[in-house]
């Protein structure tokens, strides 16, 4: 969204694909032309049966659960780039670029060659060949950068053998040839730009190794103007703006839009950890709001504003998504992330290497180990290292005006 909205106000037609769920969000953020696309994600990991199955299933019960509810989403997904792209009438056909998300860039890169249309991908963290860090991060420290960039040629080989069949079959459905090499090949030897969303300062050497190729180009965030139409508390609505002023700067907890299997057990803990240390909550999710009880140290809100909110906290406990990971950083906060899936393992395991926060499994979590945890976030050395790092990271309105000049020069090379 922030891409678009930079590249539409540049005076390009953008249309934004997003989950049936995120169509209103994207909407009110101000992006013009709007198209839902595949599955509700929220409702497919967050309903009622998914919670159970989370909380109550077997391994194998959680696992069938998550095949199933994949293939209906790809299935779902790739209808829809069908009806938008390519049938008789589609009404995107005549588009100039594609600029894909991670989970779509396979889909992206034959919808483009079956349409002519240049393609950029857009990354939230290091997800190809380099010698800085391994496929593995958490054995990267004991790897030498040649058996770095090894690891990422195994893992795109198994990764390859296990869902190459499912690109091929949406390839048939494209009418093209079958691909017989991993992704990651065929984007290198296309000239694909591969934009990375993250900044350079958590990951030194990276930016240097891989340069034009795979630019990086810091942290996307919306700008002020744009932020201010969406539906989130900051600093001047009223209750908030009372409730800081009447203590310390509290801890602020928070998830995003990830379904935790215990969320209830997991706040609880967090929040209880953080009152013995005598620290006041800020709890971001209505949904936690019973999970808290009357305590008037815990503020729980609906969705806030980062920019505005996190520079009022002493520190943070989130999932360590990229966005939020980055919105931690900037506010020169040290963190305590609790990963649950996709790129937040390595920004936790990141976030440690940088001495800027610590780690811990939400399944694993304790009160005691909360509390040890917060306490050493909070210590000088950690408070010093977040205030470091905060210092050099790229401005949110540079990163995006730099990857919206490559999506438009790619389309001048065209």
């Amino acid at each position: 969204m922030c891409l678009a909205l930079e590249l539409q106000g540049r005076g390009h037609r953008v249309t934004v694909l997003v989950p049936p769920n995120l169509v209103d969000f994207a909407r009110s953020a101000g992006v013009a032309s709007v198209v839902a696309v595949g599955l509700d994600s929220h409702v497919a990991w967050s309903s009622d049966t998914a919670l159970s199955v989370a909380r109550e299933g077997s391994r194998l019960a959680q696992m069938r659960f998550a095949v199933r509810t994949i293939r209906s989403g790809f299935a779902a997904f790739d209808e829809s780039m069908a009806d938008e792209f390519t049938v008789p009438g589609a009404p995107l056909s005549d588009v100039d670029i594609l600029v894909a998300a991670p989970l779509c860039q396979d889909r992206a890169l034959a919808v483009a060659q079956r349409i002519g249309a240049q393609l950029v991908v857009l990354r939230y963290a290091p997800m190809s060949e380099n010698g800085v860090v391994g496929a593995v991060p958490v054995l990267s420290r004991y790897m030498s950068p040649a058996l770095r960039r090894w690891s990422w040629r195994w893992a795109d080989r198994v990764t390859w053998v296990a869902t190459g069949w499912n690109e091929n079959s949406f390839r048939r459905r494209m009418k093209l040839r079958r691909a017989r090499r991993p992704l990651s090949l065929r984007l290198r030897d296309r000239g694909i730009v591969q934009i990375q969303a993250f900044d350079g300062a958590l990951i030194p050497g990276l930016a240097e190794q891989w340069r034009d190729a795979k630019p990086v180009v810091g942290f996307l965030d919306l700008d002020t103007e744009h932020r201010r139409d969406l539906a989130e508390i900051d600093v001047t609505t009223p209750e908030l703006a009372t409730w800081l002023a009447e203590g310390d700067r509290p801890l602020f907890v928070g998830f995003g839009s990830m379904t935790l299997p215990d969320r209830d057990t997991v706040i609880a803990t967090l929040c209880a950890a953080a009152r013995r240390l005598g620290l006041r909550c800020l709890v971001a999710g209505p949904e936690y709001r019973g999970a808290v009880g009357d305590d008037r140290d815990i503020f729980v809100v609906a969705a806030i504003d980062h920019q505005s909110v996190l520079r009022r906290c002493v520190a943070a406990v989130h999932h360590g998504g990229a966005g939020t990971t980055a919105a931690t950083l900037r506010a020169g906060l040290p963190s305590l992330i609790c990963a649950v899936t996709a790129d937040q393992p390595f920004w936790a395991r990141r976030v440690q290497t940088l001495g800027v926060g610590c780690a811990m499994r939400p399944s694993a979590l304790t009160e005691t180990m909360a509390a040890e945890a917060l306490a050493t976030i909070l210590s000088a050395p950690v408070r010093e290292a977040a205030e470091l790092v905060a210092a050099q990271m790229v401005a949110p309105d540079k990163a995006v005006a730099t990857a919206a000049d490559i999506v438009e020069q790619a389309v001048a090379a065209e």
